[in-house]
């Protein structure tokens, strides 16, 4: 879901979720398969659960339908256009 309430584990909300990809595509780009991996490690790191491929899939959709990341056939990178502007 994407609106938080006071039920859910807010790491596993798919803003939660977006806002750590961002922080990911900000530092390097990464295809599809890649980022998910890493994503995944960095929770695992943290004794955060990880997230599936429906969340996954989710996020970056939110994400793109957002215009904050772009794909170019299996590489995803951060909308530099608009998103020097939000997220800076």
């Amino acid at each position: 879901m994407l609106i938080p309430n006071k039920y859910e584990n807010i790491n596993n909300n798919l803003l939660v979720i977006g806002s750590h990809l961002i922080s990911l595509l900000k530092k390097d780009t990464y295809n599809i398969e890649d980022l998910f991996i890493v994503i995944n490690k960095e929770r695992e790191k943290k004794t955060l659960q990880l997230i599936n491929l429906d969340q996954y899939f989710n996020t970056l959709t939110f994400l793109w339908l957002a215009d904050l990341i772009n794909l170019n056939e299996f590489q995803i990178f951060i909308n530099k256009d608009d998103t020097q502007k939000i997220i800076s």
